[in-house]
């Protein structure tokens, strides 16, 4: 995770999370390509795994790699947080093909609205 918007968008959900009963990791890899950014213990004590990424546009640019590694983990705990404007996009990672090829017009596991309640978000994962 690169890019500087990218930078801000974890550091609203590090700040937004802060406040909650759960354990999270931005993992840094650059010898397993495709692993997500982030890794979050919830209230459940489940493990998810989470990309992060900002929309251009309405465009989401997903790597091979991190399309692959969603392709590989569909049905586990692993997901797709985009921020779009004000909205934060949630996708499970067996929709990360599409939202490649489709964008934010794809329709999202949830959608939260500003501003964002991280515990509303961490109902919806551990549902």
């Amino acid at each position: 995770m690169s890019n500087p918007s990218e930078a801000n968008f974890w550091r609203s959900i590090k700040t937004g999370l802060s406040s909650t009963d759960t354990c999270y990791t931005r993992l840094e890899n650059s010898s397993a390509l495709g692993t997500p950014d982030l890794l979050l213990l919830d209230r459940n004590k489940s493990f998810h795994l989470i990309e992060l990424k900002v929309a251009k546009g309405n465009k989401v640019l997903l790597s091979p790699h991190q399309i692959s590694f969603c392709v590989r983990h569909r049905g586990s705990n692993s997901w797709v947080l985009v921020k779009k404007n004000a909205d934060v996009l949630l996708y499970r990672a067996d929709q990360a093909m599409e939202l490649f090829d489709q964008g934010v017009k794809l329709e999202p596991h949830y959608r939260f609205t500003k501003p964002i309640n991280w515990s509303d978000f961490l109902k919806v994962l551990e549902a």
